[in-house]
Protein backbone atom coordinates (compact mmCIF):
# COMPACT_ATOMS: atom_id res chain seq x y z
CA UNK A 1 0.00 0.00 0.00
CA UNK A 2 1.64 3.22 -1.17
CA UNK A 3 0.43 6.61 -0.03
CA UNK A 4 1.85 10.11 -0.22
CA UNK A 5 4.95 9.91 2.04
CA UNK A 6 5.29 13.68 2.46
CA UNK A 7 2.36 13.46 4.82
CA UNK A 8 4.29 11.27 7.26
CA UNK A 9 6.76 12.71 9.72
CA UNK A 10 8.54 11.97 12.98
CA UNK A 11 9.54 14.46 15.69
CA UNK A 12 12.68 13.49 17.63
CA UNK A 13 14.04 15.08 20.81
CA UNK A 14 17.71 15.93 21.25
CA UNK A 15 18.50 16.45 24.94
CA UNK A 16 21.60 16.21 27.10
CA UNK A 17 23.80 15.31 24.11
CA UNK A 18 21.67 12.39 22.95
CA UNK A 19 18.44 11.28 21.29
CA UNK A 20 16.85 9.53 24.30
CA UNK A 21 14.01 7.83 22.39
CA UNK A 22 15.90 6.96 19.22
CA UNK A 23 15.32 3.19 19.45
CA UNK A 24 11.58 3.73 19.90
CA UNK A 25 11.52 6.11 16.94
CA UNK A 26 13.37 3.54 14.86
CA UNK A 27 10.83 0.91 15.86
CA UNK A 28 7.90 3.11 14.92
CA UNK A 29 9.44 4.12 11.57
CA UNK A 30 10.09 0.45 10.76
CA UNK A 31 6.45 -0.34 11.57
CA UNK A 32 5.35 2.43 9.21
CA UNK A 33 7.46 0.92 6.44
CA UNK A 34 5.84 -2.46 7.04
CA UNK A 35 2.36 -0.91 6.99
CA UNK A 36 3.14 0.77 3.66
CA UNK A 37 4.75 -2.38 2.25
CA UNK A 38 8.14 -0.67 1.98
CA UNK A 39 11.62 -1.40 3.27
CA UNK A 40 13.81 1.31 4.84
CA UNK A 41 16.88 2.67 3.07
CA UNK A 42 18.54 3.39 6.45
CA UNK A 43 19.17 1.69 9.77
CA UNK A 44 19.35 3.10 13.30
CA UNK A 45 23.05 3.98 12.96
CA UNK A 46 22.50 5.90 9.73
CA UNK A 47 19.51 7.65 11.30
CA UNK A 48 21.62 8.66 14.29
CA UNK A 49 24.34 10.01 11.95
CA UNK A 50 21.88 12.02 9.84
CA UNK A 51 20.26 13.50 12.95
CA UNK A 52 23.59 14.57 14.42
CA UNK A 53 24.55 16.22 11.11
CA UNK A 54 21.32 18.24 11.28
CA UNK A 55 21.79 19.63 14.79
CA UNK A 56 21.79 23.41 15.17
CA UNK A 57 24.17 23.25 18.12
CA UNK A 58 25.20 20.17 20.10
CA UNK A 59 24.72 22.10 23.35
CA UNK A 60 21.06 22.98 22.81
CA UNK A 61 17.92 20.99 23.47
CA UNK A 62 16.04 20.82 20.18
CA UNK A 63 13.39 19.13 18.07
CA UNK A 64 14.29 17.41 14.81
CA UNK A 65 11.43 16.82 12.38
CA UNK A 66 11.89 14.06 9.81
CA UNK A 67 9.84 13.94 6.63
CA UNK A 68 9.73 10.77 4.53
CA UNK A 69 9.47 9.98 0.84
CA UNK A 70 8.96 6.84 -1.24
CA UNK A 71 11.98 5.94 -3.33
CA UNK A 72 11.07 2.89 -5.37
CA UNK A 73 10.21 0.16 -2.90
CA UNK A 74 11.84 1.91 0.04
CA UNK A 75 10.84 4.51 2.62
CA UNK A 76 13.57 7.16 2.69
CA UNK A 77 14.30 10.28 4.73
CA UNK A 78 13.34 13.26 2.58
CA UNK A 79 14.50 16.08 4.86
CA UNK A 80 15.28 16.94 8.47
CA UNK A 81 14.40 20.27 10.07
CA UNK A 82 15.79 21.32 13.46
CA UNK A 83 14.33 23.88 15.88
CA UNK A 84 15.22 24.77 19.47
CA UNK A 85 12.65 23.87 22.10
CA UNK A 86 12.94 27.23 23.90
CA UNK A 87 11.32 28.78 25.81
CA UNK A 88 10.10 25.52 27.36
CA UNK A 89 12.02 22.30 27.91
CA UNK A 90 11.23 18.61 28.14
CA UNK A 91 9.18 17.76 31.27
CA UNK A 92 9.03 21.48 32.13
CA UNK A 93 6.18 22.60 29.92
CA UNK A 94 3.54 24.64 31.79
CA UNK A 95 -0.04 23.41 32.20
CA UNK A 96 -2.35 24.12 29.29
CA UNK A 97 -6.00 24.62 28.38
CA UNK A 98 -7.76 22.46 25.78
CA UNK A 99 -10.96 22.98 23.80
CA UNK A 100 -12.98 20.34 21.98
CA UNK A 101 -12.62 20.72 18.21
CA UNK A 102 -16.07 20.47 16.55
CA UNK A 103 -15.07 20.64 12.87
CA UNK A 104 -13.20 17.39 12.43
CA UNK A 105 -13.58 13.69 13.23
CA UNK A 106 -10.31 11.78 12.95
CA UNK A 107 -10.64 8.70 10.73
CA UNK A 108 -10.33 5.32 12.40
CA UNK A 109 -7.76 3.54 10.25
CA UNK A 110 -4.43 1.75 10.61
CA UNK A 111 -2.39 4.71 9.35
CA UNK A 112 -3.82 6.89 12.10
CA UNK A 113 -1.19 5.41 14.41
CA UNK A 114 1.50 7.50 12.72
CA UNK A 115 1.93 11.24 12.37
CA UNK A 116 0.96 12.53 8.95
CA UNK A 117 0.20 16.02 7.80
CA UNK A 118 -3.49 16.83 8.02
CA UNK A 119 -4.46 20.49 7.79
CA UNK A 120 -7.66 20.08 9.80
CA UNK A 121 -5.93 18.09 12.52
CA UNK A 122 -2.72 20.05 12.95
CA UNK A 123 -3.23 23.56 11.61
CA UNK A 124 -6.94 24.34 11.77
CA UNK A 125 -7.45 22.73 15.19
CA UNK A 126 -4.60 24.74 16.70
CA UNK A 127 -5.91 27.96 15.19
CA UNK A 128 -9.33 27.12 16.63
CA UNK A 129 -7.78 26.59 20.06
CA UNK A 130 -5.86 29.85 19.92
CA UNK A 131 -9.04 31.74 19.04
CA UNK A 132 -10.59 30.22 22.16
CA UNK A 133 -7.50 31.26 24.20
CA UNK A 134 -6.41 27.64 24.59
CA UNK A 135 -3.23 25.83 23.52
CA UNK A 136 -4.47 22.76 21.62
CA UNK A 137 -7.73 21.17 20.61
CA UNK A 138 -9.16 17.87 21.76
CA UNK A 139 -9.69 15.63 18.72
CA UNK A 140 -12.64 13.22 18.48
CA UNK A 141 -13.46 10.35 16.14
CA UNK A 142 -16.81 9.73 14.43
CA UNK A 143 -18.10 8.01 17.59
CA UNK A 144 -17.56 11.19 19.65
CA UNK A 145 -14.72 9.46 21.50
CA UNK A 146 -11.68 11.41 22.62
CA UNK A 147 -8.71 10.31 20.51
CA UNK A 148 -5.83 12.74 21.10
CA UNK A 149 -5.05 16.46 20.85
CA UNK A 150 -3.77 18.57 18.00
CA UNK A 151 -0.17 17.49 18.65
CA UNK A 152 -0.15 14.94 21.44
CA UNK A 153 -1.48 11.79 23.05
CA UNK A 154 -4.13 12.28 25.73
CA UNK A 155 -4.35 10.62 29.16
CA UNK A 156 -6.91 10.79 31.96
CA UNK A 157 -7.17 9.61 35.55
CA UNK A 158 -10.22 7.98 37.11
CA UNK A 159 -10.20 6.44 40.59
CA UNK A 160 -6.43 6.78 40.63
CA UNK A 161 -6.02 4.67 37.46
CA UNK A 162 -4.19 6.09 34.44
CA UNK A 163 -6.01 5.64 31.12
CA UNK A 164 -5.43 6.59 27.50
CA UNK A 165 -7.62 6.24 24.39
CA UNK A 166 -7.04 2.89 22.62
CA UNK A 167 -5.17 2.73 19.33
CA UNK A 168 -8.20 1.14 17.69
CA UNK A 169 -10.10 4.39 18.29
CA UNK A 170 -7.69 6.22 15.95
CA UNK A 171 -5.01 7.41 18.38
CA UNK A 172 -1.40 7.91 17.34
CA UNK A 173 0.92 5.28 18.79
CA UNK A 174 3.27 7.96 20.07
CA UNK A 175 6.85 7.32 21.13
CA UNK A 176 6.35 8.83 24.57
CA UNK A 177 3.12 6.85 24.91
CA UNK A 178 5.19 3.71 24.36
CA UNK A 179 7.83 4.85 26.82
CA UNK A 180 5.26 5.71 29.47
CA UNK A 181 3.50 2.35 29.02
CA UNK A 182 6.80 0.53 29.60
CA UNK A 183 7.35 2.24 32.96
CA UNK A 184 3.83 2.72 34.34
CA UNK A 185 0.54 0.87 34.40
CA UNK A 186 -1.34 2.40 31.48
CA UNK A 187 -4.80 1.10 30.58
CA UNK A 188 -6.54 1.69 27.25
CA UNK A 189 -10.11 2.90 27.65
CA UNK A 190 -12.63 4.69 25.44
CA UNK A 191 -13.74 8.11 26.67
CA UNK A 192 -16.78 9.80 25.18
CA UNK A 193 -16.62 13.58 25.03
CA UNK A 194 -19.79 13.58 27.16
CA UNK A 195 -17.81 11.80 29.90
CA UNK A 196 -15.15 14.49 30.35
CA UNK A 197 -16.91 15.67 33.49
CA UNK A 198 -16.31 12.25 35.07
CA UNK A 199 -12.51 12.26 34.89
CA UNK A 200 -10.40 13.48 37.79
CA UNK A 201 -7.29 14.82 36.08
CA UNK A 202 -5.69 14.68 32.65
CA UNK A 203 -2.55 15.44 30.70
CA UNK A 204 -1.02 15.17 27.25
CA UNK A 205 2.38 13.89 26.19
CA UNK A 206 4.82 13.94 23.31
CA UNK A 207 8.43 12.92 22.77
CA UNK A 208 9.35 16.61 22.60
CA UNK A 209 7.46 18.00 25.59
CA UNK A 210 7.16 14.98 27.86
CA UNK A 211 4.18 15.15 30.22
CA UNK A 212 2.16 18.38 30.02
CA UNK A 213 -0.59 18.93 32.63
CA UNK A 214 -4.04 20.08 31.46
CA UNK A 215 -5.72 22.61 33.75
CA UNK A 216 -8.97 22.94 31.80
CA UNK A 217 -11.03 21.56 28.93
CA UNK A 218 -13.76 23.79 27.47
CA UNK A 219 -13.29 26.04 30.53
CA UNK A 220 -13.96 23.11 32.90
CA UNK A 221 -11.09 23.21 35.45
CA UNK A 222 -9.02 20.20 36.48
CA UNK A 223 -6.42 19.89 39.24
CA UNK A 224 -3.10 18.35 38.25
CA UNK A 225 -1.31 17.38 41.47
CA UNK A 226 -1.38 13.68 40.54
CA UNK A 227 0.01 14.57 37.12
CA UNK A 228 2.93 16.22 38.89
CA UNK A 229 3.58 12.94 40.69
CA UNK A 230 3.78 11.13 37.35
CA UNK A 231 6.27 13.73 36.15
CA UNK A 232 8.44 13.29 39.23
CA UNK A 233 8.43 9.52 38.83
CA UNK A 234 9.47 9.75 35.19
CA UNK A 235 12.16 12.30 36.01
CA UNK A 236 13.73 9.72 38.33
CA UNK A 237 13.53 7.10 35.58
CA UNK A 238 15.25 9.49 33.19
CA UNK A 239 17.99 10.21 35.69
CA UNK A 240 18.92 6.50 35.73
CA UNK A 241 18.06 5.57 32.14
CA UNK A 242 19.44 8.46 30.12
CA UNK A 243 22.72 9.47 31.66
CA UNK A 244 23.90 12.73 30.03
CA UNK A 245 26.74 12.17 27.59
CA UNK A 246 28.63 14.26 25.06
CA UNK A 247 28.69 13.44 21.39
Amino acid sequence: MHTDPAYFFESILYRQFQFPFLDLHGQRIAELGQQLGLSLDFDIQILDYKLKKSLLNSEDEQKLRLQFKIDGDTLAIDKIESTRTDPYRFQKYPSIALVTYPHYAKPIDALGRWKRYDKQLYQDSIEYAMQAQATQSLILNKNKEVVETSLSNFYFIQNGILYTPPLKSGAVNGVFRRFLASHMTLVEKNLLVSELGQIEQCFISSAIRGIVPVHSIDNRPYPFDMVGEFQEKLNLIFAYTFIPKRT
